[in-house]
């Protein structure tokens, strides 16, 4: 996770590469590695004033002037990058000397003597941002540094307007601002002992910021962003100084007791998880912790699950996938039942939430597979050892609520058909996980019986089943049933002139066949509803078409819908988004596929096969994170979110998979 100056000073390639932090609270920083912002996303500070939602991008970046000793205060060097319309200035690469993302993300420029480098740190639950500015080398040295304001919700951009007021703080080096419509943002500087600083209140709009990505995505791209003034440090020699932005006034921080709790934060989250001995584990249980924020529940404090960042707020079906790997597989049992609870308590008619509204926070339902995918991770946290006590109170009440309200039907039409299977929406409705719309219209339409939610549903049976006997009750469905529902589901999916499994059967009897990744459930999921030679030919089909080292494609690329690249405008990214670009997340349930059909050493060898591409994703455009989405073509760039929960729990989901069957990582 180190770049040098030869990487930093490719301009192109430093803007596409990322880096993110989260406070657990559902705000984040997050920029390029030259730290300028190419993203609406992007912010120095993107708290979330109604946790986990409601984010803001307060602080987007600082402008850095610095004269050098010796040098001419007429022609300071710009340390920072901007790009406007027009084009950059300052031009902050020139002087890039190294990037670091570990422990903290630190970008370090050269200037003749000096170094400079800046530190990124999150204060926990919200707190706010420590900025720390370490100035190496000898001779008087002046730093000029002005905050760049876009004071906006993260899904906007903004522009200049008079509704604001700027304040001196008296007794600190720093500012209040209050926007209209929005929370007083305090600002200040501590500066070292023997450092000079001043604080200069000049409220200034600087116009035409260029967000590329956003030009690239087709979306609007250019913003103005607000400076309320400068601070001024000066020295004659090495030293360290902070910047702190807060909602709150300022207060007194220990920036390096802030600093300890972090790393030891981090150790602890590594041991908990067995102490892995290879780095790029470690590095994988780090990523996972970015994803847990809290969420407050008819009053009490419980945890949820972002499903991806920049943008993703919390999904129900996100979440109960990612649940496994991110809190179970790395032992944090008592921040599963958190996430357990905060959906659990949520669920209506057995529908568990499929995501939360950013900005009333209000749980919305439209989806068929969050509810059955929470029966799977209640049955991981079963099978984890978890507290029978707990089950009992806070989970069955759930499932067998699932289970009811799903045979007697729930809403957009999810119900139990005549032959047990599962049967949900109509042709305006999208409620599996391949749920993107082009020009208002589906774009893959799975209305009827979708193969995954068949397989999820027979499997959720037998789990819940396993579940009640557990706690002495009566199970949902007798092993006749799910032995019958298997028959079904088998006679009514098997595609056999493909040698695969129809990916949906239509309401009218239409089946399509076209080869996507969902089968794999059929196969991979406890008490699947597959086995035998047809098993074994669903993962060989899905070897042979959609198999990559990124994840599984999600459609075949000799499709004649097939599309290979994730580029464009708004409808042509949607409209390749389930149509061959790859998702790593499918690679757990792949995995899952070829343990249950191959010999133990050939699946470990594949999974292996499978994690290192998966480690190696920690390394491209979203530094230890691994990417919502990529390319279906090579070389499968990363595309979508930089930082996706699901892939990143797939990749521990494997890890653990290896590890239990005798695998070394």
């Amino acid at each position: 996770m180190h770049l040098d100056v030869h990487t930093l000073r490719d301009r192109d390639r430093s803007l596409a590469t990322e880096w993110l932090l989260t406070d657990g609270a559902g705000g984040y920083a997050s920029s390029t590695v030259l730290g300028c912002g190419t993203r609406r996303y992007h912010g120095l500070w993107v708290p979330a004033l109604k946790p986990p939602v409601d984010r803001r991008v307060v602080l987007s970046h600082i402008e850095e002037r610095l004269i050098p000793p010796g040098g001419d205060p007429l022609q300071p060097a710009y340390l920072s990058t901007t790009e406007y319309g027009g084009g950059f200035f300052p031009d902050g690469s020139l002087w890039a000397a190294s990037f670091d993302l570990t422990p903290l993300p630190r970008l370090a420029s050269r200037v003749g003597g000096p170094t400079v480098e800046r530190e990124v740190l999150l204060l926990r639950d919200g707190a706010g941002v420590c900025l720390t500015y370490r100035v190496s080398g000898h001779g008087h040295w002046t730093l000029d540094l002005a905050p760049m304001l876009a004071m906006r919700s993260f899904h906007g951009l903004g522009h200049s307007h008079p509704n604001f007021r700027v304040d001196l703080l008296e007794g600190t080096k720093g500012f209040r601002c209050i926007f209209e419509g929005f929370p007083g943002v305090f600002m200040w500087a501590v500066p070292a002992s023997g450092a000079s600083c001043s604080a200069t209140v000049s409220p200034t709009w600087y116009f035409n910021v260029l967000r590329r990505v956003e030009r690239d995505r087709g979306f609007d791209c250019i913003e103005d962003v607000l400076t309320p003034g400068r601070w001024t440090i000066s020295s004659d020699g090495p030293t360290e100084f902070h910047l702190l932005a807060s909602l709150e006034p300022p207060r007194p921080i220990n920036v390096a007791a802030e600093r300890q709790k972090y790393l030891a934060r981090q150790a602890d989250l590594v041991a908990q998880a067995g102490s892995p001995q290879n780095p790029r584990l470690a590095r994988l249980v780090k990523a996972a912790d970015q994803f847990i924020v809290h969420r407050r529940v008819n009053n009490e404090d419980l945890a949820t699950i972002i499903a991806g960042y920049p943008w993703f707020g919390d999904w129900g079906r996100d979440a109960m996938i990612s649940l496994p790997g991110l809190l179970i597989d790395t032992g944090r049992l008592d921040v599963a039942e958190k996430v357990l609870r905060a959906f659990g308590a949520a669920t209506r008619g057995g529908l568990v939430p499929n995501c939360y509204a950013e900005d009333t926070g209000q749980p919305l339902y439209n989806t068929v597979d969050a509810s059955l995918w929470f029966i799977q991770a209640a049955a991981a946290y079963m099978r984890a050892g978890g507290n029978p006590q707990f089950l009992r109170e806070h989970l069955w009440p759930v499932i067998d609520q699932i289970c009811q309200g799903y045979r007697a039907g729930t809403d957009f039409g999810i119900r139990a058909d005549a032959d047990g299977l599962i049967t949900a929406g109509s042709p305006d409705t999208q409620l599996t996980w391949m749920d993107a719309k082009a020009a208002g219209r589906p774009v893959t339409p799975r209305h009827g019986k979708a193969v995954e939610i068949n397989a999820l549903w027979i499997s959720g049976l037998a789990l819940a089943g396993r579940v009640a006997e557990n706690l002495g009750l009566t199970p949902p469905a007798s092993p006749q049933d799910i032995e019958q529902l298997c028959r079904a589901f088998e006679g009514l999916f098997w595609n056999d002139r493909a040698g695969c499994l129809y990916d949906c059967i239509f309401p009218d009897g239409r089946c399509d066949s076209a080869v996507r990744p969902n089968q794999v459930l059929a196969v991979g999921l406890p008490h699947a509803p597959l086995a035998g030679e047809r098993a074994k030919a669903v993962v060989r089909t899905v070897r042979e078409k959609l198999l990559t080292p990124r994840g599984l494609r999600t459609l075949s690329p000799a499709d004649p819908a097939y599309r290979g690249l994730y580029a464009g405008g708004a409808d042509e990214r949607d409209g390749a988004y389930h149509q061959g670009t790859v998702w790593p997340w499918l690679s757990g349930p792949y995995v899952d596929a070829v343990f249950a059909t191959e010999e133990p050493a050939v699946a470990r060898g594949e999974a292996a096969q499978v994690l290192a591409g998966l480690l190696a994703a920690m390394e491209d455009e979203g530094l230890g994170q691994i990417n919502e989405i990529y390319d279906g073509n090579p070389p499968h760039r990363p595309r979508g979110c930089i930082a996706q929960a699901w892939s990143v729990a797939a990749a521990i989901h494997i890890w653990k998979r290896l590890e239990a069957s005798g695998g070394v990582p």
